[in-house]
């Protein structure tokens, strides 16, 4: 059985992740610019972040976070810490409550100096 993971964030580690993941499972990534998002698709890169890369052909992007967190077995945060809160409350609609949260985001989020787990715990209670 696979496991369907969606990683949110379209920057350099997120994408690195993501297609690093895409070697052993079927992933999703989210990313807001939909530029990006059509250059994953079709020519397997992130000029952007990752110039002169090229990503697992595996590797689906999307910019409808509905599309990539609804079908996931597990979600991986790829997004800075200052967006994390913001872009984990718009999955909260599409998660499923089992689904487990891995957060790839160093350093704490400013307005309330919590972890990034924490956030999590806060947004999403019960989510291993």
């Amino acid at each position: 059985m696979n496991l369907k993971a969606a990683l949110l964030g379209g920057g350099s580690w997120g994408t690195t992740v993501a297609s690093l993941i895409a070697r052993n499972a079927p992933v999703t990534l989210w990313a807001r610019d939909e530029t990006t998002v059509n250059e994953i698709n079709t020519e397997h890169s992130n000029s952007k972040s990752l110039p002169g890369a090229r990503l697992n052909a595996k590797l689906l992007a999307t910019s409808s976070i509905e599309q990539a967190v609804a079908p996931c077995d597990v979600l991986v945060m790829g997004v800075p810490s200052q967006h994390f809160r913001s872009v984990l409350e718009q999955a909260k609609e599409h998660i499923r409550p089992w689904v487990p949260v891995v957060s790839l985001t160093k350093g704490l989020e400013l307005s309330t100096r919590m972890r990034m787990t924490e956030v999590i715990q806060e947004v999403l209670p019960g989510h291993p």
